[in-house]
């Protein structure tokens, strides 16, 4: 009789915590839902027009700047689906960084649900000013940030600085990185030249640095930057320290 009265008190426990009706999911869901509205376009990254593009740029880092353990940073990154996957494919601790709060909680909820917690941290900052200290990170990352970026040779500058004698910032206007998918490619480079023929408008500020990228540099005192190019859409600033 007692075992039969705890299986029925088991069960109906079980019931009451799968319930969609529990009032700490939906008050979860909830707060998920928010944060969601409150990052417009976060999807074309996570799962719609961009997505393809960032686990075969987290291998091409990987590859051509040997990432394996260490610290890297993501400048820009919104939800940075790309930290998410070098994270997922290195041993290395990652910092997203960007200026919209909204965008750091709701990768915090991506984070978790990837099984990263703690090894991708979002940070709240302004690529201006960084929160971090001198010689902190191997790697930093940042695409399509340093067009909207007021103080472009500022920016430049922390980034030097925060970067390890012997590190790696790879710094992008643009550009989809030479692994991803030729079809994938191809259509994103035909949305992309779309803003050049007037059939989209194009973002506010987004004419940028371009090849302008290694006047920056200059201007910020950084030596021996190069320029990496990718047909028609990409310009790559590489800084070595």
């Amino acid at each position: 009789m007692y075992r039969l009265l705890l299986a029925r008190i088991l069960v109906a426990m079980a019931l009451i915590l799968l319930s969609p009706s529990d009032p700490i999911a939906e008050e979860s869901d909830g707060y998920v839902a928010m944060l969601r509205e409150k990052v417009p376009g976060h999807e074309r990254h996570t799962t719609g027009h961009f997505a393809p593009m960032w686990e075969p740029m987290a291998r091409q880092m990987i590859e051509d700047y040997d990432l394996d353990a260490g610290v890297a940073l993501d400048i820009g990154s919104s939800c940075s689906p790309f930290l998410i996957e070098l994270a997922k494919r290195t041993d290395m601790t990652a910092y997203a960084v960007d200026i919209d709060s909204w965008a750091m909680r709701l990768l915090g909820v991506m984070v978790d649900e990837a099984e990263l917690t703690g090894r991708v941290i979002p940070v709240e900052g302004d690529w201006q000013d960084l929160p971090f200290k001198d010689d902190f990170a191997d790697f930093i990352f940042s695409r399509g940030t340093i067009p909207f970026v007021p103080d472009q040779v500022q920016a430049l500058r922390e980034t030097y600085r925060v970067l390890k004698p012997g590190g790696v910032a790879f710094i992008g206007h643009g550009g989809f990185g030479r692994l991803l998918d030729p079809e994938d490619r191809d259509r994103l480079v035909a949305w992309r030249l779309a803003w050049d023929t007037g059939e989209r408008a194009r973002p506010e500020g987004w004419d940028g640095p371009k090849e302008g990228l290694l006047d920056l540099a200059e201007e910020a005192g950084i030596p021996d930057a190069q320029l990496l190019t990718e047909p028609e859409v990409g310009w790559w600033l590489e800084i070595r320290k």
